[in-house]
């Protein structure tokens, strides 16, 4: 296990493995890391105030997609089928647009 990495490369990679998996415990990221505890717990916390992280006891979960982009998808997605049946394609184009926006904000928002 590398010993030295650097903050950044230490944060994605609890990202990374809270993308595998739903919940990740502290010895989980020491593993993964091989950071000492005081820096796993540092780790954990800088994350946790980014949001991009849900900070637990002994460990960490993803963080909860924001609930208005989640909203606003679905509401895209519902209004771009609405379109479909009025063969409105405009109306589906720019709620599919919509629709993708959302998702991208989503992913920006899960990734950081």
């Amino acid at each position: 296990m590398p010993t030295s990495m650097l903050p950044s490369v230490r944060h994605q990679r609890i990202i990374d493995l809270l993308a595998e998996r739903e919940y990740v415990t502290i010895t989980d990221i020491r593993e993964a890391t091989g950071a000492s505890l005081a820096t796993t717990q540092r780790d954990l916390a800088n994350l946790a105030r980014s949001g991009a992280i849900t900070r637990l006891h002994g460990g960490a979960t993803r963080a909860p997609a924001p609930r208005g982009e989640t909203r606003l998808l679905a509401a895209c997605l519902a209004q771009g089928r609405h379109a479909l049946d009025r063969h409105d394609l405009r109306g589906v184009e720019h709620a599919l647009h919509q629709a993708l926006a959302a998702c991208d904000r989503l992913r920006r928002a899960a990734t950081r």
